[in-house]
C-alpha cells in the first residue's frame, strides 16, 4: 500500500505534536486512526505523579543507552499512551492505523501486534528493531515508512498536551 494524501495529513499532526512530548530524551508522537479519524493521540511522557524536570531522567542518571532498560523509565511511549487511553475509553483498535514519528520500540510492537491494529505508519527507524524477531511482520501486520512532513515550527505555538 502507498503513502496516500491521507497519511500524510496524520504524518503531519504526528510531526507537529512531537516538539511537545515532555520526555527529557526523546520527542516521539503517535495517533491511532480508525476510520478516518484520530481515536486517540499521544507524545512520550511521564506519569503526573513523576515529573522528570523535577526527579530528572532515571535512565540519564543511571547512563543507560537508548533501546535498553525501558522497565525502569518513570514514563511510558507515545503509543503506549495510545493504547492506555483507547482502553480507557473502551475505544476498539482492531483493524486500526497507528501513525508513529519513529518505528516502535519492541515493547510497543508486542502491545500492537496484540491490540488488533492491522497497520503501522512510522516515519523514522528505531536502534532496537530486531529483524528476526519483528512481531508486526510476524502477525502479517502492515508497516510502512512515510515521509518526514516539513510543516513551519511557528505554525502552532501554543504548546498544549496533546491527548484526545
Amino acid at each position: 500500500m502507498a503513502i496516500s494524501k491521507e497519511d500524510k495529513k496524520f504524518l503531519r499532526i504526528i510531526d507537529e505534536m512531537e516538539p511537545n512530548a515532555r520526555c527529557l530524551r526523546a520527542n516521539i508522537a503517535a495517533a491511532i486512526v480508525k476510520d478516518g479519524s484520530i481515536i486517540v493521540k499521544h507524545t512520550n511522557d511521564w506519569h503526573p505523579e513523576y515529573d522528570c524536570t523535577r526527579l530528572r531522567c532515571i535512565r540519564d542518571k543511571m547512563d543507560i543507552i537508548s533501546g535498553q532498560r525501558r522497565e525502569i523509565c518513570y514514563g511510558l511511549c507515545a503509543e503506549q499512551w495510545c493504547l492506555a487511553r483507547a482502553a480507557k475509553k473502551g475505544i476498539s483498535v482492531k483493524g486500526a492505523t497507528i501513525y508513529c514519528t519513529k518505528h516502535p520500540c519492541r515493547v510497543c510492537s508486542s502491545l500492537i501486534a496484540e491490540s488488533g491494529i492491522k497497520r503501522v505508519v512510522f516515519q523514522e527507524g528505531y536502534p532496537e528493531v530486531i529483524p528476526q524477531f519483528d512481531i508486526l511482520k510476524d502477525r502479517g501486520i502492515v508497516v510502512e515508512k512515510g515521509p518526514s512532513i516539513e510543516y513551519p515550527h511557528d505554525a502552532n505555538p501554543v504548546l498544549k498536551k496533546w491527548s484526545v
